[in-house]
Parts: C-alpha cells; structure tokens; sequence
C-alpha cells in the first residue's frame, strides 16, 4: 500500500513525505484521529529566545539514558557490525562500478 503521512493546510493537502503518483492518481483521504496539537515536522514550538532554549534544555535534561535488558547491548551491537559492513561493501561496489571506478 502506498499509505503516507500528510497534513491539511490552507485547503490543501501536504504530505510529509515524499511521494512518487502519477497525475490523477485517486486518493482515500481521511484523519488519523490525532490531536490538534500534536507536533508537525518542521513546527517550532519551542521558539528562538533565551527562555524556549532554557526550557528545551530542562526537558533534553529529564530524558533518562536507556537501561538495557540482558544481552540487548550485545545483540545491538552485533547488528550495528553486520550494518557497518553491508554499508561498506554497498559504498565499495559504488565506487567499483562508477565511471574510472576500479573493476577488479
């Protein structure tokens, strides 16, 4: 399914992501359910002045650091590895296939 994020704004509809339809493609459109309120990429609730920064900076203080389970971290870890070395044989294949790019 081709579902996606978007906003009603001004009459119209603005998705939050990047889509790839055709013209004339028909949509089903209808809310989430959501709040008003709740937050849109790109909104800036927090505001430009010394007091917004202060009090971004007392809730970045209350997020507390993350507990892992029994073996979690390890586990993470490994995966962080295997995802480290798929993306340096992608960038490596790139490189050998790019024009001037070393075919051996």
């Amino acid at each position: 399914m081709d579902a996606i994020k978007a906003v009603w704004m001004n009459g119209q509809i603005k998705p939050l992501e990047r889509v790839d339809w055709p013209d004339g493609k028909k949509l089903l459109v209808e809310p989430d359910g959501l709040d008003d309120d709740e937050l849109v990429p790109g909104d800036n609730v927090w505001g430009d002045g010394p007091e917004s920064i202060e009090a971004w900076a007392a809730a970045v203080d209350k997020i507390e650091p993350m507990v892992w389970a029994e073996g979690e971290r390890e586990e993470f870890e490994a995966f962080r590895e295997q995802f480290r070395q798929y993306t340096l044989e992608a960038v490596r294949k790139q490189m050998a296939e790019s024009p001037g790019g070393d075919k051996s």
